[in-house]
């Protein structure tokens, strides 16, 4: 399903990676981290709702309640969309505070992602500060998701650091 709707849809750096890219990439930090068949089928899902026409409700009639409440967990409401980066992040750690396990395991794994992302290949229509916005916020929302993996926890650690780093570096060679 994830890859069906994701069809046609690019990340939005210099090489267009095929959006697909991410949510599998999700999905084995996912794996790899010990996380359950729900996790890892959620990880694959947790962006179809906000960036295509699939619904919660699809989600549930196609794979269960388990998996259908893990995504949901995972989705922005919609008052989140077009709000300033730094804005939307916070929302996102307040949320995911009060999730579960199974939905912050992903999240850590999402964040861990697009961190790497915006630091390494960042969006070709991110300014340096927005950069930097992103990876701070992921970082207060990986604070609200510790605990529920010690190897997402320490590559959350890592990549922070280096992402951090390579903005910073970005900045001072467009000074």
């Amino acid at each position: 399903m994830a890859t069906r709707a994701h069809e046609g849809q690019f990340r939005r750096n210099v090489a267009r990676d095929p959006y697909i890219t991410h949510p599998h990439a999700v999905a084995s930090l996912v794996e790899q981290s010990g996380g359950n068949a729900e996790e890892i089928a959620s990880a694959w899902l947790h962006d179809v709702v906000e960036d295509t026409p699939v619904s919660i409700d699809e989600i549930r009639h196609e794979f269960g309640d388990a998996i259908a409440h893990i995504v949901d967990g995972l989705t922005d409401p919609p008052h989140f969309e077009g709000q300033p980066i730094a804005l939307r992040k916070g929302w996102q750690a307040e949320r995911v505070a009060e999730k579960g396990k199974s939905v912050k395991r992903v999240k850590l794994a999402d964040q861990l992602n697009n961190i790497q992302f915006v630091g390494f290949d960042p969006p070709t229509h991110f300014s340096v500060t927005d950069q930097l916005d992103y990876v701070e916020g992921a970082h207060a929302i990986a604070k609200n998701c510790a605990g529920v993996s010690a190897m997402l926890d320490t590559l959350f650690k890592a990549t922070y650091q280096k992402s951090v780093a390579a903005i910073k570096g970005r900045e001072l060679k467009n000074a």
